[in-house]
């Protein structure tokens, strides 16, 4: 086997590692993945993926411009804790309501339809509404994404794809269990679970706003 290819595997692996670490870890995308598939099925939950993909895609090719000084900039990251708390906020205001309005679990096939865009713009706000998220990127993700430059475009390829394929399968289990729960799900136990998600986002967008401002005024 080629070296070049044999070490785009290797990065591939790599990739898929570090990244479904990443994925494994509790936060925003996994509650609103949740969220989405309780309230509007597994296929609108799995276009939440596009846009995650497509945000991550564009952050590499941003990458080639010096996109990642930017967002190691300590006032950017800040700008993004508050900006994404602020949104975090709001997808739990969202949640809260459905709740205390007594939302019933939704009838498969009868769901209300919604642009497909919908859910793809939603994966990309919600990804750029953790800053953790970001700084991930502007570290490892830089770094994993320089190991493939240097392998070529076969190794860029290969990193994208490994990072993209760990995020498949976490979520893709996530989306596939939490799909088949909701089958036989009780209403006031949906209404239990979309209120836990609601706290949760809740507390995540404080934690994220909270420290925004204090690095802002530090």
């Amino acid at each position: 086997m080629n070296a070049g290819i044999a070490d785009a595997f290797t990065l591939g692996g790599a990739a898929f590692l570090v990244g479904l670490s990443g994925a494994m870890a509790p936060g925003p995308f996994l509650t609103v993945t949740i969220s989405r598939t309780l309230t509007r099925g597994p296929a609108s939950a799995a276009l939440m993926l596009v846009g995650h993909a497509l945000l991550e895609g564009a952050l590499l090719v941003g990458f080639a411009f010096g996109l990642q000084r930017l967002l190691a900039a300590p006032v950017v990251n800040s700008v993004l804790g508050i900006v994404g708390g602020a949104i975090l906020l709001w997808l739990a205001f969202g949640l809260a309501r459905d709740t205390l309005s007594g939302a019933t679990v939704p009838v498969p096939g009868a769901v209300t339809p919604e642009p497909k865009l919908g859910p793809v713009i939603q994966g990309v706000t919600v990804s750029l509404s953790n800053p953790y998220w970001t700084l991930w990127w502007a570290t490892v993700g830089v770094k994993l994404a320089s190991d493939g430059l240097a392998i070529g475009a076969v190794g860029v390829a290969a990193f994208f794809i490994g990072h993209q394929m760990a995020d498949i399968a976490w979520y893709g289990l996530v989306i596939a269990a939490t799909a088949r729960g909701r089958r036989i799900l009780p209403d006031h136990a949906y209404r239990v679970l979309l209120g836990a998600c609601a706290v949760f986002l809740v507390y995540l967008g404080l934690r994220f706003a909270i420290a925004g401002v204090s690095s802002l005024s530090a």
